[in-house]
């Protein structure tokens, strides 16, 4: 025997019937007129060849198949009411999961107070966040792993757009034993025949500290290369040489021992926002999160100013960008 094609009209009005006992109960009950609802019972029972319901002029009488038929398919209705609920909630940005990548000091300094105040009034939201180096960022915003990239800016790729959030001022970072100590600020300069520890190639601070020392000629000695700010602190610890280093890869790590005196020199700043595919829409929850971010106002540390207006897509437009120092 087919299975018969039923609908979940159907099934929906046969289960007000029975709730109910009333054709002008159940009609009220699912906002139609009883000669509809009459309809989709009768054509329920055609499909299914047995009688649900004993009519008489005085009363209505669920028989045993359509007891049978409540239980098997109550379930069904049940199962997808959650789920269109569930659905609802993520068109409606109130659930589903936002995927992040973000580097390390984003990671670590920023993205939590903004995830906070987030989830306050998207309580069922989740997060999956991935701290990796900036172009690693990029890969994952290319397989499709993550919707939101938390970055540097930087040379964006071919169908990305980019919206500036904060920018960080950079310092030279030394042993106390060092000369800088004595100062309240250097320029790129004063990295002239230096060692400096760096990170690794790839990564926004090495891209940013690069093209700084090849605009001035400066001329130092990368002996050291590492992969995280913390064990670039405990390299300059050991008096092997100084860093050049953003504001926020420095919280979270107690300097005791070293200084850190601001670059005071065109370019000693990274603007850092999220990047995103330009032709891909975002998940209702990612984009909310993303116009959450936009506003925010966290705290920030020393060294790291808010940008306002800005720039989304194109061509490195950051220097019209107006960064307002933090509060």
């Amino acid at each position: 025997m087919p299975i018969p094609d039923l609908t979940l009209q159907q099934l929906r009005a046969v289960r007000a019937l029975a709730a109910s006992g009333s054709f002008t109960k159940a009609a009220a009950a699912e906002h139609i007129s009883q000669s509809v609802l009459s309809r989709r019972i009768k054509e329920v029972e055609r499909l299914l060849r047995v009688r649900l319901f004993d009519r008489s002029t005085r009363q209505l009488d669920i028989t045993a198949a359509g007891q049978a038929f409540l239980l098997m398919t109550g379930a069904v209705l049940d199962d997808m009411d959650m789920r269109l609920s569930r659905f609802m909630s993520y068109v409606a940005a109130q659930s589903g999961t936002i995927a992040v990548a973000a580097l390390p000091s984003l990671a670590a300094a920023v993205l939590p107070e903004m995830m906070r105040g987030f989830m306050l009034d998207h309580p069922e939201v989740e997060f999956e966040i991935i701290d990796r180096a900036a172009d690693e960022v990029v890969e994952c915003l290319e397989s499709g792993a993550v919707e939101l990239g938390l970055t540097a800016h930087g040379d964006l790729p071919d169908g990305f757009c980019f919206t500036p959030l904060l920018q960080e001022q950079f310092y030279g970072v030394a042993h106390h034993s060092h000369p800088w100590s004595a100062q309240s600020s250097i320029s790129w300069s004063d990295f002239n025949r230096e060692t400096v520890v760096a990170t690794r190639p790839g990564t926004s601070i090495r891209a940013i500290t690069d093209a700084a020392f090849s605009k001035y000629s400066i001329s130092v000695s990368h002996r050291f290369n590492a992969s995280s700010a913390a064990t670039i602190c405990g390299l300059l610890r050991a008096r092997v040489g100084v860093a050049a280093l953003p504001a926020l890869e420095l919280q979270g790590f107690g300097l005791n021992d070293l200084v850190a005196v601001p670059v005071d020199s065109p370019g000693a700043t990274r603007v850092i926002g999220v990047m995103y595919h330009r032709s891909q829409d975002l998940s209702p929850v990612a984009a909310r999160f993303l116009d959450f971010m936009r506003a925010s106002e966290i705290a920030l540390p020393r060294g790291v100013s808010r940008v306002h207006g800005g720039y989304t897509g194109g061509p490195d437009t950051s220097s019209h960008a107006e960064a307002q120092p933090a509060g």
